[in-house]
């Protein structure tokens, strides 16, 4: 195998499958990256056998110089195309060869190589449900739930988001137990009801390649999910400015192994008899909480709120171990009788961190759960449950 190929167009194509290769996995072959490359097309992927991402790019006939396959370490073949100054980048693993040879300008870098033909596939199957929604909304749904995702928890089902089909709408859900974060976009066309739970990295990294795709066009773009029951499947065509031997957009897929298990019944959690509703600025809101997290700690991590006025919220954080304390006041509307609640304040800012404008919190008891939600906007729902004072 051998190829010339312009070094800040390799560099994007290596980027988008880099972070799939698992260095940690017991298969050594998959903390590479697999090159295949015809007269016609360069193909990248990474994987962990889990979330496997492909780059398939058209190339000129000049950059293909001899067609073949090999596999390279992912992140030293990474940090070595990011290295390089020259405009043009060369790559070369003989036929049979455990060794390749990178090249650009006066340097020449070789790298231990493994065969393609030992790379495993995820073998995901055909989709049986096809899911078209606008990119931006998809984004969206993803950017509002996955901080609420437990990352580490005997409870596998917790450490992705749940997709939910249901009529014409498709609906995501995550939480760790502590918070919840849901969030719906209506669809054009009907589903049958589904459930399908995205694993955290498999979310993280299809955000990433939207937030990509964004980037690569101006233009609103319909995004197809494809499911299985078992595999989620994406693919998405990145467009790029003119480069040296590119004959069009990158072809990006990604592949992912759905986790097994029952999801909650979100819909329980939600509260919907609240009897108190307090309304401020989220901006307003955001700045004490930043300054007043000052003094939290991992033993102390809450912020106590006190509503005993209408119009003004007392903020505050006691640290009796380090006798430290804090103390703001909040312009708000509230409505309801005297309360007094301890949230985890990163968990508070989290939520904030997803939502604009006016914001409302709805509560009922020191106990029970509070709904949280950007005001006049019917989209997203945030639930927090209260520390115990």
């Amino acid at each position: 195998m051998k190829l010339v190929i312009n070094r800040d167009l390799l560099i994007k194509a290596v980027n988008l499958v880099v972070k799939a290769a698992d260095k940690r996995h017991r298969l050594a072959i998959l903390a590479n990256i697999k090159i295949e490359l015809s007269p016609e097309f360069l193909v990248l992927t990474g994987s962990d056998i889990e979330l496997e991402l492909t780059v398939r790019l058209p190339i000129s006939p000049d950059v293909c110089i001899e067609a073949g396959s090999t596999t390279l370490p992912a992140e030293m073949f990474f940090g070595i195309c990011k290295s390089l100054s020259d405009e043009m980048v060369t790559i070369e693993a003989p036929q049979g060869s455990l060794r390749c040879q990178i090249s650009s300008g006066q340097g020449k870098y070789t790298l231990s190589a493994l065969p393609a033909d030992d790379f495993p596939d995820v073998g995901a199957g055909v989709p049986t449900t096809i899911v078209k929604i606008a990119q931006s909304d998809l984004v969206d749904l993803i950017h509002r739930t996955r901080f609420a995702m437990a990352t580490q928890d005997v409870r596998h089902y917790l450490t992705g988001v749940l997709f939910e089909l249901g009529g014409e709408q498709l609906t995501a859900v995550a939480t760790d137990g502590h918070r919840l974060a849901m969030a719906y976009r209506p669809l054009n066309e009907t589903y049958e009801p589904t459930q399908m739970i995205i694993p955290g990295k498999a979310i993280s990294e299809l955000e990433r390649l939207l937030l990509e795709l964004s980037k690569s066009s101006n233009d609103e773009q319909v995004v197809e999910l494809g499911f299985n029951g078992e595999y989620l499947q994406v693919a998405l065509t990145l467009t790029s400015e003119e480069q040296v031997g590119v004959a069009a957009g990158m072809e990006v897929g990604l592949t992912a192994r759905l986790i097994e298990g029952k999801f909650p019944d979100y819909r329980r959690v939600i509260p919907t008899e609240n009897d108190k509703k307090v309304y401020f600025d989220r901006d307003a809101m955001a700045d004490v909480l930043r300054r007043i997290s000052i003094l939290n700690s991992k033993e102390v991590p809450g912020v106590l709120l006190n509503f005993s006025s209408a119009d003004t919220l007392k903020i505050g954080v006691d640290d009796k171990r380090s006798k430290s304390q804090a103390e703001e006041l909040l312009a708000v509307s509230y409505q309801g009788g005297p309360i007094e609640l301890s949230f985890n304040e990163s968990y508070l800012r989290a939520v904030l961190g997803v939502l604009e404008g006016k914001v409302c919190i709805e509560m009922s008891q020191p106990g029970s759960p509070t709904l949280i939600y950007q005001d006049g906007d019917e989209f997203y729902r945030h639930v927090i449950m209260p520390m115990r004072v």
